[in-house]
């Protein structure tokens, strides 16, 4: 495995952003960003980020986010992590306070564990002092890499909306 950094996008990022859309082509798009659609440009999307990261123009039920992108040492992106920095009722049931994905041709190498212990870093930096965590039941591969960054399970919960288990995990930051 590479040396990831996670980080804010900035300007210089577009083409490595663009580059790595890429590897979503065959995958729901809001794996790869929440807030870039077909006719927004590269500037736009850093300033909705931007807004989103200090509580402006949020839509009803948003809460200021921070989104940070994995990059390698030669500026591929891996993945990128969302960073809520309040909880909503329905991100203490489901979502928490980091939500992340890594593109399929860079899974199981261990990309996602690191930017998890960087997105941890980060949670603590910006005065979140109890983390949550959450993911499907059946997502072996995830819950393995939250237990492995100190995720302590609460419980199981049922999540109506995609009729699935969901474990909710905690990482006390204090």
């Amino acid at each position: 495995m590479e040396k990831i950094i996670l980080r804010e996008l900035t300007i210089e990022d577009e083409q490595a952003f663009f580059q790595g859309l890429k590897e979503w082509a065959n995958e729901e798009l809001s794996w790869y960003t929440f807030d870039w659609k077909p006719g927004v440009s590269f500037a736009e999307l850093l300033t909705i980020l931007e807004n989103t990261k200090n509580g402006i123009n949020l839509p009803i039920n948003y809460v200021p986010g921070t989104m940070l992108y994995g990059f390698t040492d030669n500026q591929t992106i891996v993945g990128r992590v969302s960073i809520r920095h309040k909880l909503t009722d329905f991100l203490l049931k489901r979502g928490g306070h980091i939500g992340y994905s890594v593109a399929p041709r860079f899974r199981q190498k261990g990309y996602a564990s690191e930017m998890m212990a960087q997105s941890i870093l980060y949670c603590k930096k910006i005065g979140i002092e109890k983390l949550l965590i959450t993911c499907a039941s059946d997502n072996i591969p995830s819950w393995r890499i939250i237990e492995k960054n100190g995720g302590i399970l609460e419980n199981e919960i049922y999540d109506e909306v995609d009729k699935e288990m969901i474990k909710r995990y905690w990482i006390d930051l204090q």
